[in-house]
């Protein structure tokens, strides 16, 4: 028969290794590592756009010949159109650096050999458009002056997509798409950003000789080129 101490012994040694139990447990649930939790994700997202501008010509962006009677175009020589102007308005929402080039979407109708603005090269002669085959003429476009945020301004070229820039006086538009047309205000050798420019256009057109038409019938002139702007 156990004694009192033997039998205060055994209760005690089941308590603590009860205790070890739960303690060993509780160890386990608070190792790093193992413990288990819910997550949520934050994301940023976006765009950065340009500032928005806007391209506009005064009329619409028509320059109107109205009736040309066959009778006075010039059977064996071009004829000189009369010269007209046309404004073209660029703005911004704030002050970026912009430019524009031109596509000619009559190009392959443009007869190159017609002299429009002296000295200028096949690739600024733009097309009138065609009919029964026969191309009508050829006509190019000149800046002749430009305002910038309510300034004088410089035109200026590019060739190489804005790497480099010449300036010019008179800049004839080149129809390709090749060059990129921007402005300067003050002094230096590129463009500069800007709010608003003005630049005003020459049109120079010539039509063919007559004997290279079909003159018997209606001739609409079609001649429609795209400025695109371009951020620079």
């Amino acid at each position: 028969m156990k004694s009192f101490f033997e039998f205060l012994e055994e209760i005690l040694v089941k308590k603590i290794a009860t205790l070890a139990a739960v303690a060993s447990v509780v160890a386990v649930m608070f190792v790093p590592g193992q413990a288990s939790a819910e997550s949520a994700e934050l994301r940023i997202t976006g765009t950065i756009t340009p500032t928005a501008c806007t391209l506009v010509f005064t009329g619409g962006g028509v320059v109107d010949y109205g009736k040309i009677p066959a009778k006075s175009l010039s059977p064996t020589a071009q004829t000189n159109l009369p010269e007209k102007s046309i404004q073209l308005g660029m703005t911004c929402e704030a002050p970026v650096l912009f430019g524009f080039k031109v596509v000619d979407e009559r190009a392959a109708t443009a007869v190159t050999s017609l002299e429009t603005i002296a000295g200028h090269a096949a690739n600024k002669k733009f097309g009138l458009g065609a009919v029964d085959g026969k191309k009508i003429g050829a006509y190019s476009l000149q800046l002749v002056s430009q305002t910038a945020d309510d300034g004088p301004a410089v035109s200026l070229e590019s060739g190489n997509g804005g790497a480099t820039w010449v300036a010019f006086g008179q800049i004839g538009l080149v129809g390709d798409g090749s060059k990129l047309v921007s402005f300067l205000t003050g002094s230096g050798t590129a463009p500069n950003a800007h709010t608003s420019v003005t630049a005003d256009i020459r049109v120079v057109t010539a039509i063919d000789k007559g004997s290279n038409l079909p003159l018997t019938q209606q001739i609409p002139l079609d001649g429609l080129s795209t400025f695109e702007l371009v951020y620079l």
